[in-house]
């Protein structure tokens, strides 16, 4: 069974290359373009991995992973934020959190999937 992704995010170009790249490597993938579709999203669709963009209209991507780590349905599933901010504050507040990593954009799709395999066993 294809391993599940979720892909919040607000930019469509960087949502379907993401899409593209890993359905060629063999994962199921679903988007949303908002925080409050993305959970969602997953709160139906049980990813085993969502893929968060940190700047959204409506709810951000913060916002989104406090409700989702907060609700039993969703609260154990790692989340990887997709952000070209480059704080380190998310840094330090997410990656003590379990399972949470930074990807600063722009990002080469290996280095997501290096994440996924080394850290996820994906």
């Amino acid at each position: 069974m294809a391993r599940k992704i979720l892909i919040v995010d607000d930019d469509v170009d960087v949502v379907k290359v993401l899409i593209d790249r890993l359905t060629t490597h063999g994962f199921d993938t679903d988007s949303a373009r908002d925080g409050e579709s993305g959970y969602l999203k997953a709160c139906k669709y049980k990813p085993d991995v969502i893929l968060m963009d940190v700047k959204m209209p409506g709810w951000s991507g913060l916002e989104a992973t406090n409700r989702l780590q907060n609700d039993p349905v969703t609260a154990d599933i790692p989340i990887i934020f997709l952000t070209g901010l480059g704080d380190e504050s998310i840094s330090r507040r997410y990656l003590e959190q379990r399972r949470s990593f930074v990807l600063l954009k722009p990002f080469k799709v290996d280095q997501l999937l290096a994440i996924l395999s080394d850290n996820l066993g994906m």
